[in-house]
């Protein structure tokens, strides 16, 4: 059974189709914050490699492991550096 992945009453596709301004209303005041600030320079260039591999079936590793979940992000493979090993993101 394939998993339905939802936020706050919302579905994947709902999430998806909502600009940023909207979904950020969603979100815990911290991570509102962080968004309208705009996002570092490590974060900018991990979102733009998930943009130019949406569609492959590639594993991006990374160190980035302050960066908030977007909608465009769910399905993709990320490993996250722990200190020691690149650990697949799975929630």
């Amino acid at each position: 059974m394939a998993k339905k992945y939802s936020y706050r009453g919302l579905g994947l596709e709902q999430l998806v189709a909502m600009n940023m301004e909207d979904f950020a209303k969603l979100l815990p005041s911290r991570q509102r914050r962080s968004l309208r600030r705009g996002l570092p320079k490590p974060q900018k260039k991990l979102l733009e490699t998930i943009r130019a591999n949406k569609g492959k079936d590639k594993f991006i590793r990374t160190h980035v492991r302050d960066m908030i979940i977007l909608p465009e992000m769910v399905g993709s493979k990320i490993g996250i550096h722990n200190g020691k090993e690149f650990r697949p993101g799975e929630r």
